[in-house]
């Protein structure tokens, strides 16, 4: 059950022929809906169809605390769906005594992994009745769908104009996002390549998927920087061949990239635009390796997606999911040199058996982890293989296995909930 079929700040296509979707308020965007709507006809549907449990997105907006309310105005049970932790959460003073209160209406919880259940049990709510998985997506589909587009380089990397080797980031160009960081760290990683015996063809790019407010103040600091700049963004976000001229201040630099042939050569920042969740897999399957350098995240679903797709990831040690999907060690089976590589680099301490953790404000640091990166194919593959190993554990079975507890927790000592009995989500 969902209140509305849009929202503004995410420009999702539906998937055609979807059925099992009831919309409260069609044609509606739920920022836009009123609480008294929101209200009104959660309760309308609730009371008509007998729930007798509801999955409720948050207390927070408007429209989450307006269908809590109307669940709770019926008896009906709540079981909250939430990824806030100690690192997003704000409120204080009076803020945080209504939060608190809000809190305890629910009857249970699923949440996004160890520290949202760690924030939830210090706001209140019972340990026992908090549950984790909630941050999952489909990892077969990501897994398979990389493993396809991979059997299928040469079509794909000329439809889309990728890079040989190239870092991924994907996501909303927002400012928690951290973006500048990651140009910065590219740079300061480009530097370390001058002057460089490597050839060009072997050092990775930039790439990075997503658009939003932050987008031309990011192109402005690559030109600040003197990145090249490729723009493969489109209008429909669709697949096309370009010339890879970057766009670039130094008259010199330009007439360089004036050959298409050598300008791929040329290690830069790629724009993508926004794209399509069924593209997406098109830029994880030939990536070296995922960065999420947000300064804050609730949870970080891409990093799942990465994950899935084989990848070594670095991520800001500040991201809701980095104590639960980076695991403590170096990979089996590194090489010693990959070892020494990692004590030389000066992040022992922040390597993970799936990629490393970073501090997000200090572009410096990161940059020395896209080095170790690039420096070794045997480890990238070893950290890859870790991250599918570790998301199973945060799969649509176990969101499903642990929200089924929930019910049961919410229900109750010793309730069982049948597969066929009505637990509904509103979303």
């Amino acid at each position: 059950m969902e209140l509305a079929s849009r929202t503004i700040d995410y420009a999702w296509w539906r998937t055609p022929g979807f059925t099992g979707l009831m919309t409260l308020c069609p044609d509606s965007v739920v920022e836009e809906l009123s609480f008294r709507a929101a209200f009104l006809r959660t309760r309308q549907e609730l009371k008509r169809l007998g729930v007798r449990v509801c999955f409720l997105p948050s207390y927070a907006p408007k429209t989450s605390l307006a269908a809590l309310l109307a669940a709770k105005s019926l008896g009906v049970k709540a079981l909250m769906m939430n990824e806030s932790h100690g690192g997003t959460a704000r409120a204080s003073g009076v803020a945080a005594f209504v939060k608190r209160r809000l809190i305890a209406l629910f009857d249970a919880a699923l949440v996004g992994g160890t520290p949202h259940k760690r924030y939830f049990a210090s706001m209140g709510l019972p340990a026992e009745r908090i549950f984790t998985g909630y941050d999952a997506v489909d990892n077969e589909y990501f897994a398979r769908k990389a493993q396809e587009i991979r059997c299928q380089w040469s079509v794909v990397s000329g439809q889309y104009d990728l890079p040989e080797h190239y870092f991924l980031s994907l996501g909303r160009f927002v400012a928690k996002k951290n973006l500048d960081t990651l140009i910065r760290a590219y740079a300061l990683f480009l530097e370390s390549h001058l002057p460089s015996h490597i050839s060009d063809l072997q050092i990775p790019h930039l790439v990075m998927v997503g658009s939003g407010e932050e987008e031309p103040a990011l192109r402005a600091l690559c030109t600040e920087l003197q990145l090249p700049i490729y723009d493969h963004a489109k209008g429909d976000h669709g697949p096309r061949t370009t010339d890879h001229r970057p766009q670039t201040t130094d008259h010199a630099a330009r007439s360089a990239f004036r050959n298409p042939q050598s300008a791929i050569r040329n290690p830069g920042v790629h724009f993508y635009g926004f794209r399509q969740i069924d593209q997406n897999p098109v830029f994880y399957a030939f990536a070296d390796a995922f960065i999420l350098p947000s300064l804050y995240e609730e949870w970080g679903l891409v990093v799942n997606e990465a994950m899935a797709s084989g990848l070594p990831v670095a991520v800001s040690e500040t991201a809701g999911c980095a104590e639960d999907l980076l695991e403590t060690g170096c990979p089996a089976g590194a090489s010693p040199e990959d070892r020494m590589r990692i004590e030389q680099s000066g992040l022992a301490l922040k390597v993970r058996r799936n990629g490393f953790l970073f501090n997000p404000r200090s572009a410096e640091e990161l940059s020395r982890a896209l080095l170790v990166f690039e420096s070794s194919a045997n480890l990238r593959a070893l950290m890859g293989a870790e991250s599918r190993r570790i998301v199973e554990r945060f799969s649509c079975e176990n969101f499903a296995r642990n929200a089924m507890r929930a019910v049961e927790a919410a229900l109750g000592k010793g309730a069982r909930v049948l597969p066929a009995a009505a637990a509904m989500k509103l979303g």
